[in-house]
């Protein structure tokens, strides 16, 4: 895969009732950041031959939304990309064992036992999204010792990656962007796990089950025409954490899962997301 050198970033502003819906169709049209600037959200696109087309539906997008909803777009180069992060990439603290750092943090300097460090890329997962804070918050808790996990979304690797430092003893992760795979790589690096990190960039994975933990931290848009596949992936007894979601979409949420053996063991949220925690009958 050929590392992409420059990246249309689109700052977007509409009304604040509007946001999350559009920051969903952003992110569904093959965004591969959103960063929150305040009143406004940046989202990032590879610097390809579609990328015109997917500004031009986004803008329409938007504009239907919300006709004072405005659109500016720039070019920026990977390297610029990513020293921009360390403006507002800050050290996120989880619970009180469980911190996310930015690579350029020393360790050292932190109390927590469980450090995770991340490279900020082109890739969700830093630590800083409500819907990564909480999947961390439960996956801490539920985490005992020796899960084998499955990791739907991977993303950066940062559920994944904390779950191997928290005791799981191997992360099966599953991904579809082909762009997530050298953040992941580093990811890894950083951590200093050498095994028991499985990754599949595919539309159409191998699942090896049963799981004792699944973990998908996805958007609805992409979440709910592929969680039914994963229904049976978990043993009886174990748990599945799903985060994503808005807190308006809890009740679609809840109707899906009269389809599955999952039951909702305690719901989490912060501000408008909200996570599960579910077990398996």
């Amino acid at each position: 895969m050929n590392t992409v050198s420059q990246w249309i970033s689109a700052d977007i502003d509409i009304a604040v009732e509007h946001k999350e819906i559009a920051m969903d169709f952003a992110l569904a049209l093959g965004g591969l950041a959103i960063v929150e600037k305040g009143s406004i959200f940046q989202v990032s696109y590879p610097l390809d031959d579609d990328v015109q087309m997917i500004l031009d539906n986004l803008r329409t997008f938007l504009k239907d939304l919300d006709p004072r909803a405005s659109l500016t777009e720039d070019v920026v180069d990977r390297e610029n990309w990513n020293k921009n992060w360390q403006a507002y990439f800050k050290p996120t603290v989880i619970t009180k064992q469980l911190i996310v750092l930015p690579e350029w943090e020393e360790p050292a300097g932190f109390p927590q036992r469980v450090k995770t460090r991340i490279r900020p890329a082109m890739a969700f997962g830093t630590g800083t999204h409500e819907t990564t804070r909480l999947c961390l918050q439960i996956l801490e808790a539920a985490i005992s010792g020796q899960e084998y996990m499955l990791d739907v979304g991977t993303g950066s690797g940062i559920l994944g990656v904390t779950a191997l430092k928290l005791g799981a003893s191997q992360v099966d992760a599953i991904e579809n962007d082909p762009f997530t795979k050298e953040n992941i790589q580093d990811n890894l690096k950083l951590n200093g796990i050498e095994s028991g990190f499985k990754l599949q960039i595919t539309e159409t994975p191998v699942l090896h089950p049963p799981y004792d933990l699944l973990v998908v931290n996805i958007i609805r848009a992409r979440l709910f025409p592929i969680l039914p596949k994963y229904f049976q992936a978990v043993r009886p007894g174990g748990q599945v954490i799903v985060s994503g979601l808005l807190v308006s979409e809890d009740a679609e949420f809840r109707g899906l899962l009269t389809k599955s053996p999952w039951t909702i063991v305690k719901p989490y949220t912060k501000n408008e997301w909200i996570a599960y925690l579910c077990t398996v009958e």
